[in-house]
Formats: structure tokens, C-alpha cells, sequence
């Protein structure tokens, strides 16, 4: 049980799931993710669990359930709040996020709100004490994208004048909660649309909306987003080292899900992660699904291993088994064993699903990490 928590910073990153192989010598399950509602107010073109939204929740499960399950994960740090929106339904808020925000901070554990930060701001506002990270995806290079993409397949769209004040009220909330304390964090997916807009994103991220912290991901096709323009390794290194010329190195810059490993066999690949490890306030993570990770759907009780349609589909009910029990079964399946790499001589775990599936299909990561394992001291 954590007593006490150390403030978040590039030096104390909960959700990275190397801490755990660093105090226990493997990964742990260490971070749980709820999908609370299938309700949003918006429809967004890019949305990863896009399939899954709703006019309506469904009944959430019995919560003592949901706590009990949380109790019996010994190695719980880090709860993480997902949707849909999950700041869109007072019921929800009150019934659902509420009890599971509070319920982590009598155990110390760390929380994260994943939000679009488009309601009014006095719905945030109680929360504030509950939760440890405010994470937002950015990814608008203009005020007429947003009104166009981020409502791009909803049915009947608000008017013009409403979507364009959401925007203003995203970056309102923004530096509003990061004046009163909250570490907020915003998200940036590279892709052939950000790309243009890159230097324009990042200014709002940092100046205008005050964000704590400016994460950075390539953008992978998954379910909904299945469609979107993916960039190739060398698009995306190419992007990241032109981002760093004009970054503000005062803010923390996040780096997750690369495609570009240590033990990539091209020269330039491991001259860029030299460029991203040198670099001033900047940090690379381990991706946590899977690893010290599970998604926990509070109507079903179904457990997957991210929070978007991934191809393990559900793999376990907590209805039925504890989450430490569908964890170790987890690790036990033979996809997890594909992906079950680590190089201890560069902390890395490997990639995730997508990224493998994406750029690495027939590569055999075990050989690469016995490779390592001799190159490396």
C-alpha cells in the first residue's frame, strides 16, 4: 500500500512499467484502467474506441464487486478513467467515477482522468483532489479541424458557433485546472494530418493551455481509426527530430509507443533513440498494456488487455475471477510470450501489439532480446 505519493515528474512516472522490473525483477500488475461510459459528446474521425459509443450506459456491475477486485491486486499503483467521456454523465461522475477516484486515494494509488475537457469546468472542478493526472489528446491544428473531425461521424452535429466555443473551452479548462494544481497532460498522435501543425500544437499544449507535460505517439490503425494515414519509421523519426528543434524544453516532452527499438538492426534507428536519450526533459515509456496493465469494463466485467478494440478481444470476467488471476493467464498465453521481450541494458519491454503488427510482423523478438543480451554488457 503506498502511504504517500512522490509528485509526478519526468523523474516519478507511475505508469511506466519498468518501475515495476526494477523493484520486483519483472512486470507486475500494477495499473488498472476502467472504461466508465460509452456516452461522449463527441464523435471524433481518429477515435480508437469509436464502435463502442452509445446513447445510453448500460447498468454498471455491482461496485463492491469492482472494489473487491481492486483489493485483491497486492502491486496496485497507478488507476487510470476512460470512456467515452467520462465527465459527460452526472450519474456516472457520481455513481461510478467518484467511488473508484476515491477508493484510490485511501490506498495512495496514483489516478488519471482521460477527458476531451469540453464540459463545463465546474464538473471538474470537485475532482480536483482525486486525481493525479488530467490527460487530454490534442491533436487540432485548427479550430475548423476540430469542429470538422472531431464531430466528423456524428449523426447530427451541433451548430458551427457551439463546437467552436468546445474548443475554446478545451483550452480554457486546461490552463484553469493546471493554475489550480492538477498536473495536466496532453497527448499529440503523429500522423499525416498533425504533421503540418506540429509546432502550432505544441505552442497551445505548452503556452496556452499550461499542460505539465506534452506527450507525443505515432498513430496506429485500431477498429474505429482503422483508416487513418499511417506514417512509415522514417516519417516518424524524421517528424520527432524536427518536433525537438522547436519544442520548449521547460515542459516535459513524453515519448510513447515508438516504433523504433534498441535493438534495431539500422544504424540510423539507434542514432535517433541516441538524439531522444540526450535530449534535455525528454522521456521514452514502456507501453503499459499488457505489461502492467488490464482494462476493466464496469457493465460487463469483461477484462482486455487495452481499452481499444485490440485483437486479444476479451480475454477474462471479473465477474468470475480475480484480476490477479487473469493477469498471470494473461502472461501465460502464447501471444503474450511473442511480445514478452526485455533488455535490461536499455530498460526496454518491447513493443506493443500494434506496433508489431504494424512494422514487425514476421520479427522475432525473442532473438532480437537474445541478440542484445550478448552485444550488450
Amino acid at each position: 500500500m503506498l502511504l504517500t505519493k512522490k509528485p509526478i515528474s519526468i523523474t516519478n512516472d507511475p505508469w511506466e512499467a519498468y518501475e515495476d522490473v526494477k523493484a520486483y525483477g519483472e512486470t507486475k500488475l500494477s495499473n488498472i484502467e476502467f472504461t466508465t461510459t460509452t456516452l461522449c459528446n463527441m464523435r471524433c474521425a481518429h477515435c480508437a474506441v469509436g464502435y463502442t459509443l452509445q446513447v445510453k450506459d448500460p447498468e454498471v456491475m455491482d461496485m463492491n464487486l469492482i472494489l473487491k477486485r481492486l483489493d485483491e491486486v497486492e502491486h496496485l499503483k497507478t488507476l487510470s478513467i476512460t470512456g467515452g467521456e467520462p465527465m459527460f454523465s452526472k450519474k456516472s461522475i457520481k455513481e461510478t467515477v467518484t467511488p473508484i477516484l476515491e477508493y484510490a486515494k485511501s490506498r495512495g494509488i496514483y489516478t488519471q482522468m482521460n477527458s476531451n475537457l469540453t464540459i463545463d469546468y465546474n464538473r471538474y472542478e470537485p475532482l480536483i483532489d482525486l486525481i493525479d493526472v488530467m490527460h487530454i489528446s490534442h491533436n487540432w491544428g485548427t479550430i475548423d479541424e476540430f469542429a470538422e473531425v472531431g464531430f466528423k461521424v456524428m449523426e447530427k452535429q451541433p451548430p458551427l458557433k457551439m463546437r467552436y466555443k468546445l474548443y475554446e473551452q478545451i483550452i480554457e479548462n486546461s490552463r484553469k485546472l493546471s493554475e489550480a494544481g492538477m498536473f495536466v497532460s496532453a497527448e499529440t498522435m503523429l500522423n499525416k494530418s498533425t504533421i503540418p501543425y506540429l509546432e502550432k500544437i505544441h505552442n497551445e499544449i505548452v503556452h496556452d493551455m499550461k499542460c505539465a507535460r506534452h506527450e507525443v505517439h505515432p498513430m496506429y490503425p485500431s477498429d474505429f481509426a482503422s483508416d487513418l494515414n499511417i506514417l512509415s519509421i522514417e516519417e516518424t523519426k524524421s517528424t520527432i527530430r524536427k518536433l525537438l528543434t522547436f519544442r520548449d524544453e521547460a515542459t516535459w516532452m513524453l515519448f510513447g509507443t515508438l516504433p523504433i527499438l534498441p535493438c534495431s538492426m539500422n544504424p540510423d534507428d539507434l542514432a535517433f533513440l541516441d538524439e531522444i536519450n540526450q535530449a534535455n526533459n525528454v522521456t521514452v515509456r514502456n507501453d503499459p498494456d499488457g505489461r502492467s496493465r488490464l482494462n476493466v469494463n464496469v457493465f460487463t466485467g469483461d477484462v482486455i488487455v487495452t481499452d481499444f478494440g485490440d485483437e486479444t478481444g476479451s480475454i477474462e470476467n471479473i465477474h468470475h475471477t480475480s484480476l490477479q488471476d487473469i493477469y498471470d493467464k494473461w502472461k501465460q498465453s502464447a501471444l503474450y510470450k511473442t511480445l514478452n521481450c526485455h533488455c535490461p541494458s536499455v530498460q526496454c519491454l518491447g513493443p506493443n501489439l500494434l506496433v508489431k503488427n504494424m512494422y514487425y510482423p514476421d520479427v522475432d523478438f525473442k532473438a532480437n532480446e537474445k541478440r542484445m543480451h550478448i552485444t550488450q554488457p
